[in-house]
């Protein structure tokens, strides 16, 4: 059979953004998902764990600072990790992707750490 987790981004790199609480269950995601593939792939079983970044969805309207239509519009879209989803679930059975990463191109977190890096 085929689990497919939805983790975070949160769960490969720490933020403070998402808090600990939050990092801490998206870490704890992914070593249940490698200790699945662990445990059950003699029997068939695989699990990916799907690691997106910031998704478009409503809950960012609860953010402190509003996000804008024009940085929603760059971010990673549900229907994208719909794509991903629909793309693991085609993929043979003798081949297990571990966990994906999917970023956005332009990723607000790797926006930041470059606009802090950059001579002013």
């Amino acid at each position: 059979g085929l689990i497919i987790n939805i983790s975070s981004w949160a769960g490969k790199h720490v933020s403070v953004v998402t808090g600990p609480a939050y990092t801490a269950a998206k870490h704890a995601m992914n070593a249940m998902n490698e200790s699945i593939n662990m445990e059950a792939c003699t029997y068939g079983v695989r699990a990916t764990a799907i690691c997106p970044g910031e998704v478009a969805t409503p809950i960012l309207d609860n953010r402190p600072i509003p996000v804008t239509q024009e940085d929603r519009d760059k971010m990673v879209q549900a229907e994208d990790c719909g794509e991903v989803i629909r793309f693991l679930a085609t993929l043979p059975k003798h081949v297990c992707i571990n966990d994906m990463t999917i970023s956005p191109t332009w990723n607000r977190g790797y926006v930041a750490a470059a606009g802090s890096q950059l001579p002013r």
